[in-house]
């Protein structure tokens, strides 16, 4: 009988400077798949995000690989987070002295890989 454990890995990317709304799509997408997958899906797709999202997947997957020397094939994306981070806020000068106030918001990603070990 196979009795089926999952380890779950956590990492962390601060300051993407990036519509939410956009990764999210992506994000959509990319849930619930294997790393090989993702890989292969984001290299079609020439938005910014998909470069975004490529390069932290990547560099969770080699930290994630980094205590166990094999390679792993059985490593999925279990879930991803987004959530809001710092924002800066600008004056901007606008016509007859008055001034207009900018918010440049920027979000942090948490993903979370699973792998599945057959016991």
């Amino acid at each position: 009988m196979f009795k089926k454990k999952t380890l779950d890995f956590y990492y962390k990317s601060n300051h993407i400077n990036y519509s939410k709304i956009k990764l999210r799509k992506l994000i959509n997408i990319i849930k619930y798949k294997n790393i090989e997958d993702i890989m292969n899906l984001l290299g079609n797709f020439k938005t910014k995000g998909a470069i975004f999202l490529k390069e932290i997947i990547l560099k969770a997957y080699k930290n994630f690989r980094r205590p166990i020397e094999s390679p792993q094939k059985n490593v999925f994306i279990k879930n991803i987070l987004i959530n809001k981070s710092i924002s800066f806020k600008k004056m901007r000068p606008a016509p007859q002295g008055r001034t207009h106030k900018i918010k440049k918001q920027f979000f942090k990603i948490i993903l979370i890989l699973k792998k599945w070990d057959k016991r």
